[in-house]
C-alpha cells in the first residue's frame, strides 16, 4: 500500500514537474523588446524604443514540432548567421541551428519570468556577446 502511495505522490511531482518546465513555455512567438551587447570594454543597453527608432527587430517563433523560425536585422553576427532550422535544449540551455548548414548554430542560456524569454551569449571569456529580453507575441 505504501509502495503504491509512494508511486502516486512520483507521478504527480513528475507531470507537475513537466507542465512547470521552462523549456515547455518555450514554444510560441517572441518579440525582442531590449537587448544588451558588449563592444569593446562598453556594455550597451538597448532598450524598446531604441529599437524602434533604430527600426531594429528580431522575431522568433519556436513551433511544438522543434523547428525554428526567426527574422532580425540586429548588428550582432552570431544571431545573422544561423537561419531557419531546429531548436533543442538541454538544462538552461538552447541551442539553434541552422538547416542550411548544422555547422551554423548558436547555443544560449534561457531563463523564462513573467512571460519574459531571457536569451544570453557570452563568449569564452565571459564578455556578453548578447542578452536579449523577449515578449510573448500574441
Amino acid at each position: 500500500m505504501a509502495n503504491k502511495f509512494y508511486n502516486v505522490i512520483l507521478n504527480w511531482l513528475k507531470s507537475t514537474e513537466m507542465f512547470a518546465r521552462p523549456s515547455k513555455q518555450i514554444p510560441g512567438k517572441w518579440e525582442l523588446v531590449e537587448y544588451y551587447i558588449e563592444k569593446g570594454n562598453e556594455l550597451l543597453n538597448i532598450k524598446e524604443k531604441q529599437l524602434k527608432e533604430r527600426s531594429e527587430f528580431w522575431h522568433i517563433e519556436f513551433k511544438t514540432d522543434f523547428n525554428f523560425l526567426h527574422e532580425n536585422n540586429l548588428p550582432v553576427w552570431q544571431i545573422n548567421k544561423v537561419k531557419n532550422g531546429s531548436w533543442s535544449t538541454s538544462k538552461n540551455y538552447i541551442s539553434i541551428t541552422s538547416s542550411e548548414n548544422v555547422r551554423n548554430y548558436i547555443e544560449f542560456q534561457f531563463a523564462i519570468e513573467k512571460e519574459t524569454l531571457k536569451l544570453l551569449k557570452k563568449d569564452a571569456l565571459g564578455r556578453i556577446e548578447f542578452f536579449g529580453f523577449f515578449n510573448r507575441k500574441v
